[in-house]
């Protein structure tokens, strides 16, 4: 396969772990291209950190290039993906008992919704993971209303969801399209990267970032940054792909996460969890994303198997060892798909 190569002047060099700083390192996957959505050039190259075990693509695009390979990116897209949808009549139930939990847990006023589902989806841990992971596990309003700031907020499906329960919202985003899309819906939502928010400190009560440090150049100057946006006692949500998680392992260089160049850098728990701690955030807890496997696997399979690995909106039934690697995340917190941190200031 003949691949157009990144012009040379718009790479540059990443001679050490932008997470650790450590120089030695050895070729994880070499010669990845984009089989995620096919539409970025070049080859690349992804190394992994010989102290820290996180990493990263070396060369790399220039920052001011680097929207070349976001053409087409799902942020995009204005329509917000359920957890299941109503489909057949177990589907339909499971949706519904979703959004009568959400509802009561979250103080959300969704349609379509059985009350039973507080009660009933405690009893299913798997979806409740889910449920609470869609929610980004929100914290109580505080006591005369909250501010609530999305970092890589794409088309505002979240801040949609955080403002029904009360909060007060803002979305920033370095894609003109999906904040062009976020303002049609009436949300505050501002393009750009963390410089927007210059002669800001203190001002947020929850901080969120989902699926975005992995895209990152620096990724501790950002979390130093949002740890000083965050009021003392403010909460930092933050989910990634995990480097160390069960479809890493089985797909290695088809796995669709590494999904080159946009995403730069890839943790594991422990490196993710030590840069959060350096940035100066304390009670640092890892909670679980259910029901994440039976959608992410497939595109893997797919690139593995020479198509496109685009994110899928909804799944048919699970193959029997995606169940298994289902109730394997959840008592392997290692080896879970996705990392996602709850930190405080």
């Amino acid at each position: 396969m003949n691949v157009k190569p990144w012009p040379a002047e718009d790479l540059e060099a990443v001679p050490q772990c932008p997470v650790c700083n450590n120089a030695e390192r050895s070729l994880l996957h070499g010669g990845l291209t984009d089989r995620v959505f096919q539409v970025a050039d070049g080859s690349w190259d992804l190394y992994r950190c010989a102290n820290c075990d996180s990493a990263y693509l070396d060369p790399r695009p220039t920052p001011q290039s680097i929207g070349r390979a976001y053409a087409g990116y799902y942020t995009h897209d204005v329509e917000d993906h359920p957890i299941v949808r109503r489909m057949g009549r177990v589907r339909t139930l499971l949706h519904d008992w979703i959004n009568g939990y959400e509802n009561r847990r979250y103080s959300l006023h969704r349609p379509l919704a059985s009350p039973v589902g507080r009660w009933l989806l405690p009893l299913l841990p798997s979806l409740r993971a889910a449920a609470d992971a869609e929610c980004r596990h929100l914290p109580p309003l505080p006591k005369g209303g909250g501010r609530l700031l999305d970092v890589g907020c794409g088309n505002g499906g979240f801040l949609m969801l955080a403002q029904q329960a009360g909060w007060q919202v803002e979305g920033l985003d370095l894609d003109e399209a999906a904040v062009n899309t976020a303002k049609s819906r009436g949300l505050e939502v501002r393009c750009g990267g963390m410089e927007v928010l210059d002669g800001q400190g203190e001002c947020f009560d929850v901080i969120t970032i989902c699926h975005v440090i992995e895209h990152v150049y620096d990724p501790k100057y950002v979390l130093r940054r949002l740890h000083s946006l965050l009021k003392p006692g403010g909460s930092l949500w933050l989910e990634t792909p995990n480097l160390g998680g069960l479809g890493a392992m089985r797909f290695g260089p088809s796995w669709q996460a590494l999904d080159p160049p946009r995403h730069l850098i890839l943790f594991n728990p422990e490196s993710l969890h030590r840069c959060i701690m350096e940035a100066g955030f304390g009670s640092i807890r890892q909670r679980w994303r259910g029901m994440s496997l039976f959608g992410v696997f497939a595109p893997s399979e797919a690139i593995a198997g020479g198509g496109a690995g685009k994110l899928a909106s909804h799944m048919g039934r699970p193959p029997l060892r995606d169940v298994l690697a289902e109730f394997l995340e959840m008592l392997q917190p290692s080896r879970r798909e996705f990392l996602i941190f709850i930190a405080r200031k």
